[in-house]
């Protein structure tokens, strides 16, 4: 009897650990903003290094009906947008991320800082939609950080 109960126990403790160990290794599910996020790092790195594949990227996340507002104030669509991308050894991370979601969080305006080679260099705001189970970039607005200017009298 004590074998058996024994035996059991052990069972019991084995299956209790297997489901443990298979729990923590059950990868977490994103919420939509961290979603967004890693959506929008993959995007710059993409813009960053531009190979085949990296088009392919930029194509998958930028919306067809994207409009874009450079630095310098001009509106670019899609193909502009894709036409004007060059490749470069610049680093460019972003951070002080900022997301709101709108339309039952099928709609989010994301704005961020962004630094490029260790200067915060811009900030921009994104406007994301999600159609079906995908988020697409649909407009962003880039401004260039500079200094303020000062009142002259």
């Amino acid at each position: 009897m004590m074998k058996k109960l024994t035996g059991m126990l052990m069972l019991t403790l084995v299956v209790a650990m297997a489901s443990a160990i298979a729990s923590a290794q059950t990868k977490t599910k994103m919420t939509d903003e961290q979603t967004l996020i890693a959506l929008d790092k993959q995007w710059t790195a993409a813009e960053l290094r531009l190979n085949a594949d990296d088009q392919k990227t930029i194509s998958r996340i930028v919306a067809e009906d994207y409009t874009g507002t450079t630095p310098f104030g001009q509106i670019e669509n899609k193909a502009q947008y894709m036409a004007a991308l060059k490749a470069t050894t610049d680093t460019d991370v972003a951070d002080q991320y900022v997301v709101h979601f709108f339309n039952d969080g099928k709609l989010a305006i994301m704005s961020h800082r962004g630094t490029v080679n260790g200067k915060p260099t811009y900030r921009s705001t994104h406007v994301w939609v999600k159609r079906g189970s995908n988020w697409q970039l649909l407009q962003n607005h880039v401004s260039n950080i500079g200094e303020p200017t000062t009142a002259r009298n």
